[in-house]
């Protein structure tokens, strides 16, 4: 269960003592400062949901803790104080944006009141601006861009997952849109008031990332000055979104499974179970299925994840959609300049559909952007497009002109295919058709592995030229399938 953090701030110590005996039954996480700058400074680490403080304090007053918090743009209400029962006083705390007045000495009930409505007007302010935000359709379902069978049938499954609460594994190579089909699940989802948080699970060390991901209590680690609610608590009643779950340690993955399976875990440095209620959207580039064959993945973990899985297309499998994606761009990025850019020529759009877009939609975005940015007409031409686009496209066309040997093709694709999925032998034997001992045993054929036993990648199988042939993928038998509706 979500625990509210409240920050008492007074320079008596027993006020802070007294507040903290009446509150000590009820669901709160109490923190306390002594003066206005140390206010400041626990706001920072803990990011309390209420404030609680003294108006009478040497140095930084109540009345300018309240202006300073809400210059740096902190939104929490505060609740002021004071013994001296003095309506000016109480006036300008309002009128400054304090939620509330309370008199020293206290009256427990009229306290737990006055708290208990700072908090459910914090609640509904979220929820307020959550609902704005989903308004201007920024990550709405009819914002997916493509009308190609593969696209439809991701559109499909969106649709039909989104109406429930089960976990989803989205798959798909890097730049295919996975946090996008993510955040439409959401919003289209019974959750979409929740809040929706992106946790990257490649892009940070073990340590760092099971901080971030579960929180930590003050003290846990070098450097732990204070607590910190990690981001599982953050989306309480929401989504998070685990992107790049692969790369995730055994340790993690068998917290994460607690999570899925408990909804509960620990802070690091804590002994105390905190308790969520979040969606589990994970995504990965990685065939799950071979890393658990490969025993790098819990087999338990990804059958949890695998309740849903979707596989989004990459770009090359749905060509048609190049030129509705390409004027989508278009659209959102030049109506931005001074001279607004409105389209696409022919000739730069045949030029946008030969080329097979190895970093997919992200690749093809930010092509686009840079068309914008560098044409100084009102349409995109051939010559503003990257030059690597031009050069694929001309090196295809020449390569269609001449003859190789079937050894040399076989050899080129298995070369092609290996590098696509980063020398995973186990993904890419099953792209191929063929068992993993064949395609090793071809390998060793081609010069590409050593050891009879192991099948080590040579090192020019990694110094191979980079090549902009589509790779075929094979299908997943498990993946959710929503075009049989």
């Amino acid at each position: 269960m979500y625990r509210p953090t409240i920050l008492i701030v007074d320079d008596d110590a027993e006020t802070q003592a007294l507040l903290r005996e009446m509150l000590s039954k009820d669901e709160y996480d109490l923190e306390t400062a002594s003066d206005g700058k140390a206010a400041l400074d626990m706001v920072t680490q803990k990011a309390p949901d209420l404030v609680i403080s003294d108006i009478n304090m040497p140095g930084l007053d109540g009345l300018a803790l309240l202006d300073e918090l809400r210059s740096r743009g902190h939104d929490m209400p505060v609740i002021l104080m004071t013994a001296y029962g003095s309506l000016k006083t109480a006036v300008d705390g309002i009128r400054g944006g304090a939620f509330d007045y309370l008199s020293k000495p206290f009256i427990m009930d009229d306290v737990r009141l006055v708290i208990h409505r700072a908090l459910e007007h914090t609640q509904l302010s979220r929820q307020n601006q959550q609902l704005k935000e989903q308004l201007r359709d920024r990550y709405r379902f009819d914002n997916l861009v493509g009308s190609s069978p593969a696209v439809v049938s991701v559109y499909k499954s969106i649709a039909r997952v989104a109406q429930t609460d089960s976990t989803v594994l989205l798959e798909g190579e890097s730049g295919t849109g996975k946090e996008l089909i993510a955040r439409a699940i959401h919003a289209n989802s019974a959750r979409s008031a929740g809040p929706f948080v992106t946790v990257d699970g490649g892009a940070l060390t073990e340590t760092l990332l099971e901080s971030e991901l579960f929180g930590h209590e003050r003290g846990a680690f070098t450097g732990a000055v204070g607590s910190k609610k990690g981001l599982l608590e953050k989306a309480h009643l929401g989504t998070c979104f685990l992107d790049e779950v692969a790369d995730l340690s055994p340790t993690l993955q068998g917290k994460l499974l607690r999570v899925i399976q408990e909804r509960e875990f620990r802070r690091v440095g804590s002994t105390m179970t905190t308790t969520v209620d979040v969606r589990i959207i994970a995504a990965s580039k990685k065939d799950l299925n071979s890393l658990v064959q490969a025993g790098t993945f819990r087999e338990d973990l990804y059958y949890r994840l695998n309740v849903v899985t979707i596989r989004i297309p990459p770009l090359r499998e749905r060509m048609e959609d190049v030129p509705l994606l390409a004027q989508h761009f278009v659209q959102t990025y030049g109506s931005s300049k001074p001279k607004p850019v409105s389209g696409i020529s022919a000739e730069a759009m045949a030029v946008l559909t030969r080329y097979w877009w190895p970093g997919n939609v992200r690749e093809l975005e930010h092509a686009i952007e840079r068309a914008v940015a560098l044409t100084p007409h009102p349409i995109i031409y051939p010559e503003d497009l990257p030059h690597a686009v031009h050069t694929a496209t001309v090196q295809a066309a020449a390569q269609a002109q001449g003859w190789v040997t079937l050894e040399e093709l076989e050899r080129e694709h298995i070369v092609r295919v290996l590098k696509h999925h980063h020398q995973d032998l186990g993904r890419s034997a099953a792209i191929l058709g063929i068992h993993r001992k064949t395609l090793l045993r071809k390998l060793r054929q081609y010069g590409l592995a050593s050891g009879q036993r192991t099948g080590y990648l040579s090192p020019d199988i990694l110094s191979a030229p980079a090549q902009n042939e589509p790779v075929p993928s094979a299908s997943n038998p498990k993946e959710f399938d929503s075009s049989r509706s």
